[in-house]
């Protein structure tokens, strides 16, 4: 259906990102995140009414207007790449979407705040959509306070909130890049996600796996993920046991020739580093797959 609509709107883009300006387009999206933005100036009313019935709808004029948002919308939505300033070194796009918007943005995004202990700035990309850019500080939101906010805030607005948590990025000229990615290999199995109030990169790579994905993107992936911990042997050898004695740390430890407390000294390290929390098996999984990946 989206092609068709390319094809009646000749002037229309299929991605957000292809566009200078972006609030000159319309923006629809079917049920699996393709989208069409259509030149405000090619549709009729009537042509709006219609298609906003078949397709959901984006129309956040004005909502990134300020002095905070503006630049890193420019950035990240229409692509101007002027790197916005900041005193951030690292950042965190966290993604959400909710099924409706029958209440005030203002009202959402103060809601949102009022859970984040740091300045992060809410960029919106959609009617029903938007990214929380975060700074890497100490006090930052875990998944598991993530999901009691989520919780919280489907209560308060009556709407279902799906969230994306992505990894901390160096703020630097290929951020967008990121950003990108992270909500391409999202979108790309979405559907195959189910009952997760809040998904994590992690969580995506075994779905791509299946799905099927480059050496390029493996690459992305490894590097994103494992970061500076692919410089220590050491560690990522103790995590490598660790996984392949099942999580039993007394054997991984024997295997190691190490204390049971070094074993996990490093284990703790190895999570507060990457995030991933290879006690459990939705991030043994997909740290196992990357560190073989690494070894070729």
């Amino acid at each position: 259906m989206i092609e068709k609509l390319l094809n009646k709107y000749p002037n229309s883009i299929s991605h957000k990102q292809n566009a200078s300006n972006i609030e000159q387009y319309l923006w629809f999206s079917d049920d699996i995140g393709s989208e069409i933005g259509i030149p405000k100036s090619a549709i009729t009313p009537e042509e709006i009414n219609l298609l906003s019935l078949l397709f959901h709808m984006d129309s956040f004029d004005g909502r990134n207007d300020t002095s905070a948002k503006q630049p890193w919308s420019d950035f990240l939505l229409h692509k101007n790449g002027n790197l916005p300033k900041t005193r951030w070194e690292h950042v965190r796009f966290t993604h959400f979407h909710f099924d409706h918007n029958d209440f005030s943005y203002r009202d959402f995004e103060e809601a949102l705040l009022s859970f984040i202990s740091s300045n992060a700035i809410l960029v919106w990309t959609g009617d029903k959509s938007g990214s929380l850019i975060e700074e890497k500080t100490e006090d930052r939101l875990r998944k598991e306070e993530l999901v009691a906010m989520l919780q919280t805030l489907e209560s308060d607005f009556y709407t279902k909130i799906e969230i994306f948590l992505g990894s901390f990025h160096l703020v630097d000229k290929e951020l967008s890049s990121h950003y990108e990615m992270e909500k391409k290999y999202y979108l790309k199995v979405k559907n195959l996600i189910q009952n997760q109030k809040v998904v994590v990169l992690a969580d995506l790579l075994p779905l791509l796996f299946l799905e099927g994905i480059s050496e390029e993107e493996k690459q992305w992936f490894t590097t994103q993920l494992l970061g500076e911990t692919l410089l220590d042997k050491e560690l990522i050898g103790t995590v490598k046991t660790y996984i392949e004695c099942n999580s039993n740390a007394s054997l991984a430890a024997k295997m190691l020739y190490i204390h049971r407390n070094s074993l996990q000294y490093r284990i703790d390290k190895f999570i507060d580093k990457t995030g991933l929390d290879v006690r459990t098996f939705n991030h043994a999984l997909p740290a196992y797959l990357l560190i073989l990946l690494s070894e070729f």
